[in-house]
């Protein structure tokens, strides 16, 4: 099949977080099973300076916001034969040092640079004559292309006939702007009402996208169920449930190659299930980089996260003071509110030796610290799919989870009478209830022959794109096409 991808980040091009990585994966997977990928994405600052060649095709789109037209110059590069990237051009929109906000908050213009993203997007399809045998639209920032493809560029032929899927990675982050945004779209006041795009008397570009696209997906089983309840849904759960029949979760994969104990680039030793040795290293590297004296032998505790509370960062700080007192140790690297951040750095004060703290974020800790750790925290509030825990299970590092979205169906809990699970968790959102499964992993921990057999049982799983998640996919894009031939007659 011919596949065009349409999202707002993308490696190795523009990261923001696992979004970026989560499509080049599914790309690359697709390419290996045989077939075409192009992934659109807004040139970004971060995009010319990726160190990648990005070449201009030589054609510049104008493209209407309200009253005014702004330039979209349209550039490409190819990583693969049968893997192409092309980026919308405006640098007035996109040159910028962040990809949607800075430090203090989102840029004020995301809206408009959005609307302009999704109908330069359209408008090249049809301006190179590109064909496709699906369109694949990823997240709230490309919650407009198929909005437009049912609408205003309905009459083009090729786009009429373009099949479209739409992925929610995060049903928390919606796209939601001020209804007087509408006049930039070009669209139709029509639209705007309570069956469209209308959303509590705002724009919502992710309403827009389950509107309007032919199928939907998500990034677990278990946020496909979450998202039809009101806890989860945040204010869609209705038009969840509406489209329940054509709405699929599908789990999000590991890019094998990137994470790979033995070729991992970032980590003090490579290592593997027969020889853990190399892990022992990473341990004491990871110490040694936080300045930490604790006993090789003791359990030492990682995380990299968000300092926001759907994080669980709220859950982790309650019970810092009862971990200091198990005697182990615990790192952790982030980014998030201040007032996490003053707050973890009073508790590194409280704890030198003990605790390490990282304000920030970069991937070679990120591995650093997934390698070097006996167990892994993640205990969110919500998490539709989660990648770090399928990390941690290849490499070793046990995960310690809230029973929610993709947590819940990557990892279970630990028996240590028959050896079955992979990992402990927690259901009640509460800091008593993640200290008990913290408590339940050392006590296991203790054992040292049962810790070795699971770490070693957990790094046997295969949680790779190429097994499960991008051959579902498939099936998805061929059910759209299929719908779209029948609403066309064909």
């Amino acid at each position: 099949m011919r596949v065009l991808m349409v999202a707002p980040e993308a490696n190795p091009f523009a990261r923001s977080g696992g979004l970026a990585e989560v499509v080049y994966a599914l790309a690359w997977a697709l390419v290996k099973l045989g077939h075409q990928v192009s992934v659109v994405l807004p040139l970004y600052r971060q995009v010319r300076e990726s160190g990648h060649p990005v070449n201009s095709t030589g054609l510049t789109l104008s493209i209407p916001l309200s009253l005014k037209t702004l330039s979209a110059e349209i550039f490409t590069a190819q990583v693969d034969p049968n893997l192409n990237f092309y980026f919308i051009g405006q640098d007035v929109l996109f040159n910028r040092e962040g990809l949607y906000g800075t430090a203090y908050g989102d840029f004020d213009d995301n809206g408009e640079r959005f609307i302009f993203f999704s109908r330069s997007v359209v408008e090249m399809v049809d301006a190179l004559n590109l064909e496709f045998d699906v369109c694949h639209a990823h997240e709230w920032q490309t919650g407009l292309v198929p909005v437009y493809l049912r609408t205003l560029y309905n009459d083009r032929p090729r786009l009429q006939r373009l099949p479209v899927v739409y992925t929610v990675h995060n049903v928390g982050y919606q796209g939601l702007f001020s209804s007087y945004d509408l006049p930039l779209t070009g669209l139709g006041w029509e639209l705007l009402s309570p069956k469209a795009l209308e959303f509590y008397g705002k724009l919502n570009f992710m309403k827009g996208g389950l509107v309007f696209a032919d199928l939907l997906t998500t990034v677990s089983t278990k946020y496909r169920e979450e998202i039809l309840t009101p806890e989860f849904g945040f204010g869609l759960e209705g038009l969840f449930a509406e489209r329940a029949h054509e709405l699929y979760g599908i789990l999000e994969g590991v890019d094998y190659e990137r994470w790979d104990t033995n070729r991992d680039p970032f980590l003090a030793a490579p290592y593997d299930r027969d020889n853990l040795a190399g892990k022992k290293t990473c341990k004491t590297a990871l110490l040694q980089k936080f300045n930490l004296n604790l006993p090789a032998d003791r359990l030492l505790i990682g995380m990299t996260t968000r300092f926001f509370e759907r994080k669980g960062i709220d859950l982790v700080e309650n019970i810092l003071d009862d971990l200091m007192r198990l005697g182990v140790g615990f790192v952790i690297q982030g980014t998030g509110e201040e007032r996490h951040h003053y707050f973890l750095q009073e508790m590194s004060l409280k704890y030198p030796g003990r605790m390490g703290l990282m304000i920030g974020f970069t991937e070679e800790l990120a591995h650093q610290i997934i390698a070097g750790a006996d167990i892994f925290l993640m205990p969110s509030r919500y998490e539709p799919c989660g990648l770090d825990q399928m990390y941690c299970l290849r490499y070793g590092t046990i995960p310690v989870v809230r029973a929610t979205g993709g947590l819940d169906e990557t990892v279970q809990e630990f028996d240590p009478a028959t050896g079955a699970g992979t990992g402990f968790k927690f259901t009640g959102y509460t800091p008593a209830e993640l200290l008990a499964a913290v408590k339940r992993a050392l006590a296991v921990y203790q054992q040292p022959a049962v810790w070795e057999a699971l770490m070693k049982s957990n790094m046997a799983l295969d949680y790779s794109w190429g097994k499960t998640a991008a051959p579902k996919y498939v099936d998805v894009y061929r059910l759209a096409a299929e719908k779209r031939q029948r609403l066309l007659g064909g």
